[in-house]
């Protein structure tokens, strides 16, 4: 038990000084623009900035990608301490010795020996991380509210505790096997009298239980079965494995009471916020009682697959930029649900939030779902409607007040993740973010049309080079006339379009790598609609569509080219969006971007900040 309770002294050790840093922690002290600004760093701001990009050059890039595929050295680092600590305090202060006493009435000899303290304290310890790694997997994380670190983040430490606990309980019950089974005697009956006891009843259903639950959570076992098999058989074997080591030894019970309270608090949690949302909510004469949200659905096609665009105005509390919730359509399962992060700018006035999702459909329900928005908009005309519950906010919000620049990188339906922070960006006149540019990657130019109406706003808030000509100015003006809400600006703004696929509408000349795209042509957007690509493709100084030829951009390039020509000063955050593919190398770039002792001299470019947009941890 002592042990134990040192393991968690370390662990609120650790909690209190991440809050006591991030209470205390020190601000850059700006009185006035350009600069003045510049100046203003205290001698414990540098230090605190210094550590920071520190931390990033050397922690932030992937490791051993064959072993920890889309991990950081920063969470592999935190698994290594906690494993030597583990396998340091798994051996102190047991004693290693052998005696060998006579049995009772019989010419036997008992050998007893430190493996039965060594099991015991392999199973107390294991016993002692089954909170943690509980705290870790819950969504209203209470460590997430101490740290400020999203839950999906602590999903790799919460696997990998899990797994830890599940050799700790197979040595543990290795070791009293072979204690009782071979160094007792007489056998077997030491043996038969020792298994048959109630309390090994249930340390053998529990052994069965997280056996279970370390199986069943393996990728394969995952594709056979189905995530959301994954999800709802976890949650009640969790449960059931506490419930059986409680049962096993009720002494070390006080870990399975606030395992069980962590799991009953974030159900409870769950379904609150799904009751704040949809319960009471009167609609019409309809009266009071649960209403799902009627939702209008887009389908697009493509020769990659299918996109859903879903769109609904709801009246609750909103969210902040960077949650997402957890969606239910209740027309296929009510069983099912899945993260998505909202592609649109969450209200600041006291009005209903307009919600947009941008969707790709898959082989699961999404794929159902496409398959029944398809067969509706055949049948008719009109956008498919379906009802939604949603349950969340989840996460944390990403946008950090402090930065002078930001770099927002989407591929495919990632831009639901940056583009609501660049347009919030844009209208908030009092942010300190100056030079903004956003970059997109999709596969073909018909996916431009998945935000159309929020692309049009965006192009006409795109600012003008000191170079630009009439003409130019004349096509933006032009642009600027669409009849889109519009929030005119000042900063220096860039959107630059990757184009991965030839398309079949829109193929530029061979030898023209990155143009701006003048053509026009209607491109198919929603099953029966057609939209206008043309004012989409509208040529502007500070808007461009790169063919690449079924070629990746170099996104350690795009990085690099908007902090070497575009940033003058102040600290950079990209926020990125995407396959894993993409997040690995926005992480190995801004990484390299990092330098520790060009921030202590006061160079706050050389401090590069990341947020990478992972649901799925």
């Amino acid at each position: 038990m002592l042990y134990t309770f040192i393991l968690w002294a370390v662990i609120g050790g650790i909690l209190l000084l991440v809050v006591l840093v991030r209470l205390f922690r020190p601000h850059r002290r700006t009185s006035g623009a350009g600069n003045d600004g510049r100046n203003k760093q205290s001698f414990f701001y540098r230090i605190w900035r210094s550590l920071a990009s520190g931390t990033r050059r050397y922690l932030l890039p992937e490791a051993l990608p064959g072993f920890f595929p889309n991990t950081t050295r920063l969470q592999i680092l935190i698994l290594a301490i906690l494993c030597v600590y583990l396998t340091i305090f798994s051996f102190v202060g047991i004693v290693y010795k052998t005696w060998v006493t006579p049995v009772k009435n019989s010419t036997k000899f008992n050998t007893r020996t430190g493996l039965g303290g060594f099991s015991d304290r392999v199973g107390a310890m294991a016993y002692a991380l089954t909170p943690l790694t509980i705290a870790l997997s819950t969504r209203d994380s209470i460590l997430s509210l101490l740290t400020g670190v999203p839950y999906q983040h602590f999903n790799f430490l919460h696997r990998w505790i899990g797994r830890i606990i599940l050799i700790q309980s197979f040595i543990h019950t290795i070791g009293w096997t072979i204690i009782e089974g071979r160094l007792y005697q007489p056998q077997p009956k030491v043996y038969n009298n020792f298994i048959k006891q109630t309390y090994m009843v249930w340390g053998i259903v529990a052994q069965g239980f997280i056996t279970f639950l370390w199986l069943f959570s393996t990728r394969r076992v995952i594709r056979w079965t189905g995530y959301e098999f994954f999800r709802k058989s976890h949650f009640v074997v969790a449960g059931l494995y506490l419930g059986a080591c409680w049962g096993h030894w009720s002494r070390l019970a006080c870990w399975m009471i606030a395992s069980l309270g962590l799991l009953g608090i974030d159900l409870g949690l769950r379904i609150l916020r799904m009751c704040l949302i949809h319960l009471g909510y009167k609609d019409g004469n309809s009266g009071l009682g649960f209403r799902t949200v009627q939702s209008r659905v887009d389908v697009f096609k493509d020769p990659s697959g299918t996109i859903l665009r879903l769109s609904f105005t709801h009246n609750h509390e909103p969210w902040k930029l960077g949650q997402h919730y957890y969606l239910t359509f209740p027309s296929l399962s009510i069983w099912q649900s899945h993260p998505f992060t909202p592609a649109s700018v969450p209200p600041t006035a006291l009005v209903p939030p307009t919600h947009t999702y941008i969707i790709r459909a898959r082989s699961g329900e999404t794929g159902k779902l496409a398959a029944l928005a398809e067969a509706s908009c055949r049948e008719d005309e009109n956008s498919f409607q379906t009802p939604v519950i949603l349950v969340g906010p989840y996460g944390c919000s990403v946008v950090d007040n402090e930065v002078s620049n930001i770099l927002a990188i989407a591929g495919g339906t990632g831009i639901s993740f940056t583009l609501p922070i660049i347009r919030a960006v844009l209208a908030d006149p009092s942010s300190h973010a100056q030079n903004i540019e956003m970059v997109w990657v999709v596969r073909h130019v018909e996916n431009l049309t998945w935000i159309a109406s929020e692309l049009l706003t965006l192009k006409s808030q795109l600012g003008l080079p000191p170079s630009t000509t009439q003409d130019s100015d004349g096509d933006i003006k032009e642009i600027r006339n669409v009849s889109h809400h519009v929030v005119h600006s000042t900063k220096h703004f860039r959107i630059r379009i990757f184009v991965t696929r030839s398309s079949k509408t829109a193929t530029p000349p061979a030898q023209e790598k990155d143009m701006d795209i003048s053509s026009t042509s209607s491109v198919a957007s929603a099953t029966g609609h057609y939209h206008e690509p043309r004012e989409l493709l509208k040529p502007h100084p500070m808007f461009s569509i790169s063919y690449l030829n079924h070629e990746r951009p170099s996104i350690s390039s795009v990085i690099h080219k908007f902090i070497d020509q575009t940033v003058s000063e102040g600290r950079t955050q990209v926020v990125a969006s995407g396959p894993p593919d993409l997040g690995t190398d926005v992480r190995a770039a801004v990484a390299a971007r990092n330098s520790v002792g060009g921030v202590w001299r006061g160079d706050e470019r050389a401090d590069v900040e990341c947020v990478w947009d992972d649901r799925m941890g």
